[in-house]
This record gives C-alpha cells, structure tokens and sequence, in this order.
C-alpha cells in the first residue's frame, strides 16, 4: 500500500538564505527538496615543505608544515576544486592550524605550476613561487589562521599555494596527516544547476538511495582523553563511503557538538570540532537538533546559524524530505520546548500527522534525538509516545536516535514494545564520537524486542541502503572498533 504525497508547504513563505551550511530549496511544486549547500569544505589533495639547508630531502608525509626564514623553509599546498557544478565562487578561504605561534605571521603566494608531488617536492626542484595573495598577521599556538584567497580561486580547478615568512622563528603548522587539524579551504557559493550548491543533493536512484545516520559526533578533549579523535574517525567512515558512492546522504541525529556546562561557545565548537572532522560534507547532510545543541552560549542559534536551512524551518527545526524512489524522511525535533511541544496535541505533532497524511512514499524513516525506547543510560522515554504511535498507524518502517552513546537494534516493534510484523523497527545510533557512556551494558539486560547492543563503547556509522520496498543496514565500525551489525528487511 502506497502512503499520500509529501506534506505540501504552499502556505509557507521560505526564505533562501546563503549560510555555511545546508538549504532546504522550495521548488516549483511547492515541496521541500533535499538540502543544499552553499558552502564547500575540502582539505588539500598534496602537501609538504621544503628546507634549503636539505635541499634534495623531502618532507611530504609528515604531519606537520614548517615556515621559517633562516634557514629558508617553505610549505606547498595544493587543492583540487570541483563539484561545483556551474555555481560561483562568493568568497574563498585558507585555513590553517598553527601548531606554534609567530609574531610575524606568514605570506601564501601563487605557485608556478600544480605538478610538483607530495613525495618528491624538494628545496631543488619546487616551482617557483608566483604572485602574494595574502598574509595573516600575529597569531598564537593552536589557533586556526585564516587568509582570504577569493582573488585567486575562482572556479573549479587546482590550486597551489606557498607559504613563506620573513621570520627566523621555525614555524609548526598542521599538514593534512593530522587527523584533527587538516588544512581547509572553504568556499561559499552562489547560482549553479539547481540552486546554489556545489554539490546538488540528489533526490534518487543510483547511490542517492543511501543514508549515513549517527549522533552524538563531536566533543571536546578533557585532560588526556582524545575525544575529537573518535569524531574525525567517524567522519573518515563516512567520507569513504561517499568517495565510493556519489549521491549518498547524510542524516545526523543530534548533540552534532557536544558542550558541557556552557565551558565552551557553539561557534567555537563548530568551527573547531565540526567543521574539520565531518564539514567536508555539509553539502550533502541534513541536521537534527539534539539537547546539547540547546545549551548555552549560542545554543540552537548556533545550530540554526551553522547548518541553515538544512536545520529545518526556525523556530521549530522538523521538517521532511524524500530519499530514493520510495523513501520519506522524517525530521523531529525532540527538544519539545524548542518545537512547540511533542504531546498529543501539539503544533508538532499535528504537522506530523499532516505530513504522514499527505505522503505517498511507500517506506517511512522517522529520526529524533532522545530515544522512545532503550536500554541505554538514559532510559525509554515516554514523551514520545504520541509519535511512535502515529507512525505505528501509518506504517512506518524504521525510527532512528541517538542520546545514549551506544549501538542498539530492535525487531519490528509496536507502541506497547511488542513484536508486531506490521511494527517500527527502532535504532539507537549515539556512536558519532561523543565518549562512550560510563555505563556497564553488560549488568543490564537488553529491553523486550531489542536484539543487539554493543557491550563496550563502539564509534561508528548506520549505512542504510534504502532500495523500492525494502532496506539493508550496515553498522561500519571506526578505526579501533570491530563491533559491527546487519541485515535486511522489507518495508510495509
């Protein structure tokens, strides 16, 4: 049985905006297409630096870049731009983490020619440098230091820089073997087939029928413990299999940073934990708001300002789209205080129920943050109920959350947790990086109808392949995790 059309938004005035982030597009036929983006984010496809006093050595695998005037030490990078799909280039940024300070700062100048190789560049043969594009002043150890390149980098193309300083202090930036500090350029754009994106969401068929879900991602380190080492892990998974699948989807599932206490601002966070470890997709990710992306300062301001429109419509933040030939999407916004409520009689859980009336899809994922049921540290939560119970009587096929920072799978189940062929088959998918829960799973038995929890912590990524009427999942396990989980199954 085929479910009704997608909830129509003819009584909506959107707003487009240009935000770092992703857009959701108003089309013609008055629905939300899938989010775009209209800011870029890639990482250098070669770097290294060179040393006069070694003229014929080279330093291209290290996970460090040098500048220094005496003895003469200079850094390349190149980038490769594409995917731009015939939009402009608004503006264009050099980021680079400096891992020690310099009073004087550095200059990025052109370079002659883009052929010079990672592993063979040397004081003796590197191209010579070309024209001065910019150069940032002071900066302090563990920073990010910003140079705007807009009047080189234009289009799609390769780009090459050379930094160079007239300072006889060595040095230390980050190079692109950091796993957390990776040289970036980030573009925003405008115009281009289909709306300003340099990478259009596809709307289906082909590898646009896959989905990569979790939450929890990204947190700041505390003492000794590498906590953003698991989020860039993470993001290394999903950009693997995005290289390996051209139109595959990203759907967070809230907490997309994780701030303690108000220790540390959202901007900050996003601009320092996200962005480098899973911003180089923003252009294909829609986002859920979880109750750490409500905490001050910035809060879901933050959220909202980073992620656009992909955020959702404000106040609200629940919006749906469609994946695949047979799939709806739906986008909850858990944070009842933020949404209007999540009760029976809510504004949205109303819009949920116009929205499950009007599709036709055939297949239905639901996604919010807190889970309805769970054997996590945080327990099944009852302020949900209203939606399971709706889905349930449309339907649906999968829900999917986060919360607790663990795996869990259950079979198809109803509103009471009861086996039932006709249930919701729900995932808990808190694995994105965020510390593992101080919580001994193995003491706790595993709810009705659950089947499957990891027992220590896990980091990784939901792949679903979201085929016509059915679906396959695979959990993909992090560098260091050999937890894993699959399977498949039909759609109502």
């Amino acid at each position: 049985m085929h479910k009704k059309t997608l909830y129509q938004l003819a009584s909506l005035s959107i707003l487009i905006v240009l935000l770092i982030g992703t857009n959701l597009v108003v089309q013609a036929t008055g629905q939300f297409a899938p989010a775009r983006a209209t800011a870029l984010t890639i990482n250098p496809a070669a770097d290294a630096y060179v040393v006069q006093t070694s003229a014929s050595t080279n330093y291209g695998s290290g996970t460090s870049l040098h500048v220094d005037n005496s003895p003469l030490t200079h850094s390349y990078l190149r980038f490769v731009v594409n995917g731009l799909n015939g939009a402009t280039v608004q503006s264009a940024l050099l980021r680079i983490y400096a891992n020690s300070a310099n009073t004087t700062g550095f200059s990025v100048q052109t370079v002659s020619n883009d052929t010079w190789g990672e592993t063979s560049i040397t004081y003796s043969n590197a191209p010579a440098a070309g024209s001065t594009i910019g150069a940032p002043k002071a900066f302090t150890a563990g920073t990010w230091v910003e140079v705007n390149v807009s009047s080189y980098v234009k289009a799609a193309g390769t780009y090459s820089f050379e930094l160079t300083t007239t300072s006889s202090t060595n040095t230390n930036l980050a190079s692109r073997e950091d796993p957390l500090h990776a040289p970036q350029l980030v573009f925003i754009t405008s115009g281009g087939t289909g709306g300003s994106t340099p990478t259009p969401v596809p709307t289906g068929g082909g590898s646009g029928n896959i989905l990569l879900i979790a939450g929890d991602i990204c947190k700041h380190n505390f003492g000794s413990v590498d906590y953003t080492a698991n989020c860039k892990k993470t993001g290394d998974v999903v950009r693997s299999v995005l290289a390996a699948n051209p139109g595959a989807q990203v759907q967070t599932l809230g907490d997309n940073v994780n701030n303690d206490g108000g220790i540390y601002s959202y901007t900050a966070e996003y601009a320092d934990l996200y962005t480098p470890n899973w911003g180089s997709f923003l252009n294909v990710t829609h986002a859920l708001m979880g109750n750490h992306d409500t905490y001050p300062p910035g809060g879901d301001a933050a959220y909202f300002s980073y992620f656009g429109s992909a955020a959702g419509p404000q106040p609200g933040g629940y919006y749906s789209y469609n994946i695949g030939s047979s799939w709806h999407v739906i986008v909850l916004n858990a944070q009842c205080s933020k949404a209007g409520g999540c009760g029976a009689a809510s504004v949205q859980t109303t819009w949920l129920k116009n929205d499950l009336a009007a599709n036709t899809r055939q297949c239905i994922l639901a996604v919010w943050h807190q889970p309805r049921w769970t054997s996590g540290r945080h327990a099944d939560d009852a302020t949900y109920a209203p939606w399971w119970s709706l889905l349930y009587q449309y339907k649906a096929d999968i829900v999917a959350g986060g919360h607790n920072h663990n795996y869990e799978r259950f079979d198809q189940i109803n509103p009471q947790e009861q086996a039932a062929s006709d249930g919701i088959r729900e995932f808990v998918v808190g694995t994105g990086g965020a510390p593992g829960d101080g919580y001994s799973y193995a003491a706790h038995p595993l709810d009705p109808n659950e089947v499957i929890r990891n027992q220590t912590p896990v980091y990784g990524v939901l792949k679903l392949t979201l085929s016509a009427n059915s679906y396959t999942w695979n959990f993909l396990p992090a560098a260091g995790s050999t937890f894993s989980d699959s399977g498949t199954s039909t759609c109502h």
